[in-house]
């Protein structure tokens, strides 16, 4: 070891980690208590022997799946395999003060609101130089603010002079506006101070700084279905009572485009429908969420990711589907070469609980100057079933009739498609609904893994209920995968 080095505590899919390793610092244990976001860990550490990286994986970090509250500070540094430790980061699960969680904010007042208190007793055994501590905007509202207050009283107890503040991710260029509490100490006394953003929402000639990266800028690569899709997207790949509707909602609208209003997007505000144009309402005005059927624009970074969205939570992708997984990764600034493991729903709750490791590495590096820390610099990679309820099914199927439920992630079902093509197999791989974001997963990992690039064409046909019900009209995509 011979840069900074980091414990992370509540680790998940390790975000905070892959930006630690950008700026150079190397997570030597990381913790987490779920099975899935263990495995995710593993598999992308070259310690273990496991995913499709193996021990070329390019990170080195210890993992530890355990309950917090029967982990000591010893655990933790044996398992380092020193006690000289640079940074303690992560944290704790946001549900309980998250503004998302209106009706049931907790706060302190919730068991896992006070798992702060075993970072903080982590934080007094291992002391570290600084400390990194995360968590949701809503943190510093819950209960009026008390709750804040107690968490920093609880670190300034442990021995930390701190400093907080809220970050916007877009303004560190990742392509996502989302922001996140953060919560800074230094052990010496001296006050640590949170880096200047680099990125500006709209480009001013008096600033040097870059624009914000749009969501368009930084899914540029991800052309599968680019032609497929060019005249108004998938007729309904969202499924259920209202997915149909996503189709006629211009980039940047929501739900509010069918009520007594209609999004304009020259204008880019909803404007009032005429006395012809109201047969088209199906909501009230503002009678639900702002996330519900929202549509991405293109030229603007992405509405923040969530973890559990429900059928009709976006932002679904411009091109009226969801985005796949490797598609929000990339929002998040997760390199797509990282491995995700678990099913579909427990991907998807480990990427939105994610923290973008551009903003961590942006917070890293501005401490470590403060510090007066070298960096050891890391080698990145080029790369920085069954029916559901909507009733979309996906799966592979080929001339062996292989096929693979979608309870699978498209990691494993990406190493049984190139596995047949290895063989000399022509494989199809087919999704209806939210499946087809499956399917284009599977694709890009295809492609993105082999050295000679298939050749890739895709189909789209419609499927109508027998009563013809547009709620049950389903896209169904079809991709021939062959050398």
């Amino acid at each position: 070891m011979t840069g900074p080095t980091a414990i992370s505590l509540f680790s998940g899919l390790g975000g905070i980690d892959i930006g630690l390793h950008r700026a150079g610092i190397e997570t030597l244990v990381t913790l987490d208590m779920n099975e899935e976001a263990a495995e995710t860990l593993r598999t992308n550490s070259s310690e273990y022997d496991t995913g499709l990286a193996g021990h070329e994986a390019p990170y080195d970090w210890t993992v530890l799946e355990d309950d917090i509250h029967g982990v000591t500070a010893d655990d933790l540094l044996d398992a380092a395999g020193t006690d000289n430790i640079d940074f303690m980061v992560g944290g704790p699960p946001c549900q309980t003060f998250s503004r998302s969680n209106e009706g049931d904010r907790q706060g302190t007042d919730s068991e896992r609101g006070l798992l702060f208190q075993e970072y903080a007793r982590l934080l007094r055994g291992v002391q570290p130089k600084a400390f990194i501590f995360e968590n949701v905007r809503g943190l510093a509202s819950a209960n009026d603010g008390d709750d804040f207050q107690i968490i920093k009283e609880e670190f300034k107890s442990s021995g930390y002079t701190i400093n907080d503040d809220v970050l916007n991710a877009a303004s560190f260029g990742v392509p996502q506006t989302r922001e996140r509490l953060f919560i800074i100490g230094f052990r010496d006394g001296q006050k640590p101070y949170f880096p200047e953003p680099t990125h500006v929402e709209a480009k001013n000639p008096l600033t040097e700084k870059s624009s914000w990266v749009t969501a368009g800028e930084a899914l540029s690569d991800f052309n599968l279905d680019a032609d497929l899709t060019k005249e108004a997207g998938y007729v309904n790949a969202v499924g259920g009572q209202y997915g149909y509707l996503l189709h006629d909602i211009p980039p940047g609208g929501n739900y509010q485009h069918f009520t007594e209003r209609k999004y304009n997007p020259e204008k880019g505000e909803y404007v009032e429908r005429s006395e012809d144009e109201l047969d088209e309402k199906v909501f009230d005005w503002r009678s639900r969420h702002y996330n519900y059927l929202l549509k991405q624009d293109p030229d603007r970074p992405t509405w923040t990711l969530q973890a559990a969205p429900g059928t009709y939570v976006g932002p679904f992708h411009w091109r009226s589907r969801r985005y796949s997984f490797l598609e929000e990764m990339r929002l998040m600034d997760i390199p797509v070469d990282y491995e995700i493991c678990g099913s579909p729903r427990e991907i998807q709750r480990q990427i939105g609980n994610a923290v973008p490791p551009g903003l961590t590495e942006a917070i890293a590096r501005e401490l470590m100057t403060q510090l007066g820390l070298s960096s050891q610099e890391p080698e990145l990679s080029a790369e920085s079933g069954s029916t559901r309820a909507d009733g979309g099914r996906s799966s592979l199927e080929s001339d062996d009739e292989i096929s693979v439920e979608g309870s699978d992630s498209p990691w494993m079902q990406a190493k049984n498609v190139l596995g047949l093509l290895e063989q000399g197999t022509e494989v199809t791989v087919t999704g209806r609904g939210k499946h087809i974001a499956q399917v284009i997963d599977v694709l890009e990992l295809t492609r993105r893994r082999m050295s000679n690039s298939p050749s890739i064409a895709l189909s789209e046909s419609v499927v109508k209920d027998p009563d013809g019900s547009k709620s049950d009209r389903i896209s169904v995509l079809k991709a021939d995968v062959s050398l």
